[in-house]
């Protein structure tokens, strides 16, 4: 149990310095003051020293009383079993936190972790301490009147039963998801069984190629030269006509054989015409001059005479020459002329054999026969192609065949490993979603939660009818009505049935204070940690005098539990009593 002793503060909200309670006592005292005066801050401060923080929110800044500015101080000593603790915070510019334990300095460097050491020891979070440490009638007010939603809501929230709605939250994605993976496994799975089915193959034989005729290019080759023969069938025909005359001419041609070879008879010729000079000479004829006009000497008849004889057999044997010259040279001519011809024949046959083609045959080519090869080749082709061809195909068939039935048989294999393996995936995910499916159904509304919301509303309601007939002497009874999951409130007066929203203000007071209480038992009964402060913020304000004793004689009853009472002025005269007053906008504890 965590037992709080002193709280003590300075400059928080509209207090001043020095204010200082006991809440070890274990009695019932009444916190007494006008509106403002800061009744209700009292458990804002002791929700800030113990969490940093509060239930409204309010900043930092906001907590130091603004009228006076220097900042706030707040210190808490409480013990947990056997172990005394401090917590001492103040604020000026920066938070500063010091924790002790049975007088140890404890604390961390930062405010922070000191916090989160305080939060250890402590063992209850922000939320279940407010609940257990603070209630005003609204809390109350807000479960009896509200819908059947928003009353399991605060039933959840209130029990701390939020878990059971994240586990909800969880298993039901969890459920969601795994429900499309088995759509997608079972999507998968008509998928192959339809593909497998389509592709059943009744045979699986493999069917052998057939081996290629042999094809030579010779055809194609000779067929391609008769065609170019008979394209130029006439022109050949014109050529093999000319090819036969040469022949033929080449026959008659007699080539004989010359000895000798051109002589040359331009010297001969030379010779001639000086021959024929000295043939030409004019014969001395005399004078009939008797003395010579040159040398002046008388001229000798026998010499001219002799001359004359002399000049005559020179002329004579020139002529001889010239005749000898002529004979020469004729012959000459004659031998040469010979060569010419027999030289020139050479030519003329060496020029014809030049011209003949022995590749060209000596009958000309007929059309119709070349023509019929022609038509007789292209058959023999065309029939060799059409074979060719369709021995290709048939091995491209094949090929196919045996294409498909390998690609089949692998597809078939791979599609039968996935089935097998997408079976068993989907097996375990439909088994694990049966699981998700009744762990889902557990943390519903109308599973655990509800089980655990109904138990606890039995407590709930006895607790409540407690506490009830106390403040009623027995007239007014609470039920919680659980029907189609839904949670309903009945008040029955002397066991008559009535609206809640029928009850006067005083009653509705003392249903309200009644389910108030028992809210706090229960939840001090089912938190693992206990503590000893309450504060009830204006719970008796619309009750009469008796009711207001009735509330105080049953708080009394309450071990090991100071509640404070927090009103606007009215005041037990047997209970303690704690006065806040407020001037000069300053507040203080009047004790």
């Amino acid at each position: 149990m965590i037992i709080l002793k002193t709280l003590a503060w300075s400059n928080c909200f509209s207090y001043g310095e020095g204010n200082e309670i006991d809440l070890s006592k274990a009695t019932l005292t009444q916190l007494v003051g006008t509106n403002g005066v800061g009744k209700s801050s009292i458990p804002l401060i002791l929700e800030e020293v113990l969490f940093n923080k509060n239930s409204k929110n309010i900043k930092k800044a906001d907590i130091a009383n603004r009228y006076v500015n220097k900042g706030y101080d707040i210190s808490l000593s409480f013990s947990i079993d056997s172990n005394d603790y401090v917590i001492a915070v103040s604020r000026r510019t920066n938070l500063k936190c010091r924790l002790t334990k049975n007088g140890e300095d404890i604390s961390s460097h930062t405010a922070t972790n000191t916090y989160k050491t305080l939060g250890e020891v402590l063992g209850i979070d922000f939320k279940t301490f407010t609940q257990l440490v603070y209630q005003n009638t609204n809390a109350s007010l807000q479960f009896l009147t509200a819908t059947d939603t928003n009353r399991k809501k605060f039933l959840i929230d209130l029990l701390k039963l939020d878990d059971y709605v994240k586990y909800f939250d969880i298993f039901k994605e969890a459920v969601r998801q795994d429900s499309l993976s088995v759509s997608r496994l079972e999507s998968k799975i008509d998928t192959i069984d339809k593909w497998l089915n389509d592709n059943k193959l009744e045979d699986t034989s493999l069917l052998s190629k057939l081996d290629l005729p042999f094809h030579s290019e010779e055809d194609e080759k000779t067929l391609r030269s008769l065609q170019l023969e008979f394209e130029n069938i006439s022109d050949k025909n014109k050529n093999i006509s000319r090819n036969n005359y040469f022949k033929e001419q080449l026959k008659s041609i007699k080539v004989e054989k010359v000895d000798g070879e051109i002589e040359d008879y331009d010297d001969l010729q030379s010779q001639l015409g000086q021959w024929r000079a000295e043939a030409n000479k004019r014969v001395f004829s005399g004078t009939d001059e008797k003395v010579c006009p040159t040398c002046l000497q008388e001229v000798d008849t026998k010499l001219i005479e002799d001359i004359q004889i002399k000049q005559e057999k020179e002329k004579q044997n020139a002529s001889e020459k010239v005749r000898e010259l002529l004979e020469q040279i004729e012959e000459i001519k004659s031998n040469n002329s010979k060569i010419y011809a027999a030289q020139e024949t050479q030519r003329n046959f060496e020029e014809i054999y030049r011209n003949i083609d022995e590749s060209l045959p000596t009958e000309l080519l007929s059309e119709s026969d070349l023509s019929e090869k022609i038509s007789a080749l292209k058959a023999t082709i065309a029939e060799s192609r059409e074979k060719l061809e369709e021995i290709i195909e048939e091995n491209n068939r094949r090929e196919r065949h045996n294409t498909r039935i390998g690609i089949i048989q692998e597809q078939t294999d791979e599609f039968s490993k996935e089935l097998e393996e997408v079976s068993g995936q989907l097996f375990e995910k439909e088994d694990n979603l049966q699981i998700l499916e009744l762990l889902k159904k557990a943390f519903s509304t109308n599973g655990l939660l509800a089980y655990k919301i109904e138990n606890m509303v039995k407590n709930l309601e006895e607790m409540t009818n407690h506490y009830l007939a106390e403040f009623s002497d027995g007239r007014f009874a609470l039920n919680f009505v659980i029907q189609s999951d839904k949670l309903n409130v009945e008040v029955s007066d002397n066991g008559n049935i009535i609206d809640i929203t029928a009850l006067s203000s005083g009653e509705l007071a003392r249903v309200n204070i009644a389910t108030l209480v028992a809210i706090r038992r229960l939840m001090s009964s089912i938190s693992s940690s206990r503590i000893n402060v309450l504060f009830l913020d204006e719970v008796n304000q619309a009750l009469d005098e008796q009711g207001k004793e009735k509330v105080v004689e049953v708080l009394l009853k309450e071990d090991d539990l100071n509640t404070y009472l927090v009103s606007h002025g009215w005041t037990h005269p047997l209970l303690e009593k704690i006065e806040i007053i407020k001037e000069n906008n300053i507040s203080c504890l009047s004790l």
